[in-house]
């Protein structure tokens, strides 16, 4: 039986390390830049993504950081990290969302997310094209753009919800270490292909996305 929790950060440090391992599987998905596996710098995709979840699981109360957990017998199948708005009535904006690979297609995201909006009037995120059909159909709508990623919400976001600046954490010097280290393992020209690449359906992948936000704004419209 699929179980769903919701716990303010600071969250223990076993929560955080199988989200983190979750994370680490899933970094293409989640990274907005989406890097593939063979790409000569993944290791610092995946060291620059890990470093940001940490940060936030490991943010000290009041955190304003939430972490919903889906566990079946104790083993973490799924998780939705989160950010809220101060006040009273908080604002929710929803930053990573993953399941494990082979739990996939079995509802777990959708218990997540209903657990979510269950307790929170506004809830927002950013997703690829791909997804934006997902959401709408746990009731959110396309709102904006974001890079190459829909904007969606359920009710009218007005607040700010702390996000980490993801530029600034890959400046760390751990994480630049790893890009150092990660170029020597390859060659310039193959860091330089794989880069052309991901730019190149980064740019595809936004194009999808405004074309989509003005067909639903102009089908809203009539």
């Amino acid at each position: 039986m699929i179980l769903v929790k919701t716990t303010a950060a600071p969250v223990l440090q076993q929560i955080g390390e199988q989200v983190l391992d979750l994370v680490s599987d899933n970094v293409t998905d989640l990274s907005m830049r989406h890097p593939p596996v063979s790409h000569p710098l993944f290791s610092a995709y995946r060291l620059s993504l890990l470093t940001e979840v940490r940060a936030y699981l490991a943010r000290p109360a009041p955190s304003q950081i939430e972490l919903v957990t889906a566990t079946d017998d104790g083993q973490l199948v799924g998780f939705a990290l989160c950010g809220l708005s101060p006040g009273s009535r908080p604002e929710c904006g929803i930053y990573y969302t993953a399941v494990s690979k082979s739990r996939r297609c079995e509802g777990i995201l959708s218990l997540m997310v209903h657990e979510i909006i269950s307790r929170y009037a506004v809830v927002s995120l950013s997703c690829d094209v791909r997804l934006a059909s997902v959401y709408k159909g746990y009731g959110f709508e396309p709102i904006s753009l974001r890079k190459q990623q829909i904007v969606m919400a359920i009710g009218q976001p007005r607040e700010e919800t702390p996000i980490l600046d993801p530029d600034e954490l890959a400046r760390q010097p751990p994480i630049i270490r790893e890009q150092m280290e990660a170029s020597a393992r390859s060659t310039e020209q193959a860091v330089k292909a794989a880069n052309k690449a991901m730019e190149k359906t980064r740019k595809a992948e936004k194009t999808k996305a405004k074309n989509f936000l003005a067909q639903y704004l102009k089908a809203k419209r009539m």
